[in-house]
């Protein structure tokens, strides 16, 4: 059977693609002010044109990654959730909450990218709007992932859902920038310990049970 051909719509969205990943790795690299389109293209393999057809400006290009890396994250945490309607116990929610940090671990490169970019975007009240928008709907998919998790382990949060999510990333983001500048001065448990603090302050009686963190 001939292999179907590939229509334009195909080869946009396998462009688009390849230009994403060059992105992640050239901005990775160089940043996201010391990153040029002719970078990506090259890097990419396509040419500067393709880019453009594509992503307005390397602004554009950066929210389409920041997207695609929300969606991952999102794909992520709800990996480590048990099946519907599986017979297997699922679980316990320090496996879940373990699970998350080693993602979170493993994703540290987008750190220094991402606090580059709220800087760039607080300077820049026109596209500040769009970046914000961004950071709402991720904190809306935040929320709804927080609800599900609380209520299947009886958990008793600091906060409601939508408010929960903002301590969550306020938490996890503060720490990570003064990893930046101290990574030997943050203990490794202390995401985790602040994390169960938010989730179930009444189930903590002393110092909260620690999940067992990746190495």
């Amino acid at each position: 059977m001939p292999a179907r051909r590939l229509t334009r719509q195909d080869k946009r969205q396998a462009n688009r693609a390849r230009i994403l990943q060059a992105a992640r790795a050239v901005f990775g690299e160089r940043g996201y002010h010391g990153a040029t389109i002719e970078q990506i293209a090259r890097e990419a393999g396509l040419s500067n044109g393709a880019v453009y057809y594509n992503f307005a400006n390397k602004e554009d290009l950066f929210l389409g990654l920041l997207e695609e890396w929300r969606t991952e994250l999102i794909h992520d945490l709800a990996s480590a959730l048990p099946r519907p309607g599986s017979a297997e116990p699922g679980p316990s929610f320090q496996d879940e909450l373990s699970h998350v940090i080693g993602m979170l671990k493993r994703r540290s490169e987008w750190r220094l990218l991402l606090f580059e970019f709220v800087t760039y975007a607080a300077r820049n009240p026109q596209f500040r709007a769009r970046f914000a928008a961004s950071r709402q709907k991720f904190k809306q998919a935040l929320a709804g992932a927080l609800a599900e998790r609380t209520a299947a382990h009886h958990l008793q949060p600091v906060a409601p859902p939508d408010q929960l999510a903002v301590l969550v990333t306020a938490l996890v983001n503060g720490l990570a920038f003064d990893e930046l500048t101290e990574p030997d001065g943050i203990p490794g448990d202390l995401l985790a310990t602040g994390l169960m603090a938010l989730m179930d302050p009444a189930g903590q009686p002393g110092k909260p049970q620690q999940p067992n963190l990746p190495p």
